[in-house]
This record gives structure tokens, C-alpha cells and sequence, in this order.
């Protein structure tokens, strides 16, 4: 019983305390990653005007590294989400309706319009809930799409995780 205390005792010290980052063999990591997360998006009819897609994560306390950012990848869906091109990207500390405090980001766009790089200018720190908004303009057609979202550590060599799956349907309006 007294070794399992001691061996107990020893990997506590290991973990990285608060505001620390964990790096194994060079690269950030995450002790605990984000699993919870979704995508909001208001409008849900095919070419509606002023959508907005919320994709909000739920940042685990205990990750053992700040968030530095994340990576969306379009995964299904009849024509890429961000078809007509990069959009004004915002994000904040909080959820959909009940935004806190502003963060600085910034976006990058694949080619494809597909995959969207997102940067924290500022890395959130563990045991918040942020989201990011893409402010899309006009919903693409009617279909499920679904994307791949991946949490990025801040710090040397980041080693990115998979947080999960999250789908966004869009409805063909019924007139």
C-alpha cells in the first residue's frame, strides 16, 4: 500500500502545475483534450442570409496545456461551407447569446474552402468555454455537414488532438 502512495504521490508531481504546459519528447500536449463541443448556426435554411456558424468547445480544466487554436475540416456536405471564400472569423470566451470577453484570432481559409485554420492570439487558458464565430453570410445548400474539429496546444511543436465530430444540418425552406 505504501508504494502505491508513493508511485501515486510522484505522478502528481509530474503533471504540469497551472499556467505550466506539458511537453513530452518536445511537443505540447494536452493531459486532458476537449471532447465536448458543437456547432450552432441559426439559420437553417438553404441560402438564408446573415448565418453565423458557433463552434463552441468546452476547454477542460486540467488540459495540462492553454488552447492555441483549433482546426475545423469539412468532412461532408453538398458544397464546401465556406464556398464563397474566407469570412470574418470572431471569438470569444462564453457560448452562442451569452458572449463574455472578446479574444483576438485569426483564420486561415484552405483553397479548397474546407478547412479552416483558427489561431487564439491570446491561448485560453483550461476550464473555459470558448467559440469561435465564422460569420458566413449566405447558408449553403440543403444537406448535413459535418466536420472534423481538432484542439491545437499553445507552445513549442504542438501536438494536435481530435476533439470529435460536429454536423450542422441545413433545411430546404418548405415554400
Amino acid at each position: 500500500m505504501r508504494h502505491l502512495i508513493v508511485n501515486f504521490a510522484a505522478g502528481l508531481l509530474m503533471l504540469p502545475a497551472p499556467g505550466m504546459t506539458l511537453e513530452v519528447n518536445g511537443e505540447t500536449s494536452f493531459v486532458a483534450v476537449p471532447t465536448q463541443a458543437k456547432l450552432t448556426n441559426y439559420q437553417w435554411y438553404a441560402f438564408d442570409c446573415c448565418a453565423v456558424y458557433y463552434v463552441t468547445l468546452e476547454f477542460p480544466e486540467g488540459a495540462g496545456a492553454d488552447l492555441g487554436g483549433i482546426t475545423l475540416q469539412q468532412i461532408r456536405g453538398a458544397q464546401p461551407a465556406f464556398y464563397y471564400g474566407a469570412v470574418p472569423v470572431h471569438a470569444f470566451i462564453g457560448s452562442p447569446r451569452q458572449e463574455e470577453t472578446s479574444i483576438p484570432v485569426s483564420a486561415e481559409f484552405s483553397d479548397d474552402a474546407r478547412t479552416v485554420d483558427v489561431q487564439f492570439k491570446t491561448p485560453i487558458e483550461p476550464g473555459r468555454t470558448v467559440t469561435v464565430a465564422f460569420r458566413a453570410g449566405v447558408n449553403p445548400p440543403d444537406d448535413l455537414y459535418t466536420f472534423s474539429l481538432t484542439a491545437i496546444p499553445a507552445g513549442p511543436n504542438p501536438n494536435e488532438q481530435m476533439v470529435g465530430v460536429i454536423q450542422m444540418e441545413v433545411f430546404q425552406p418548405d415554400f
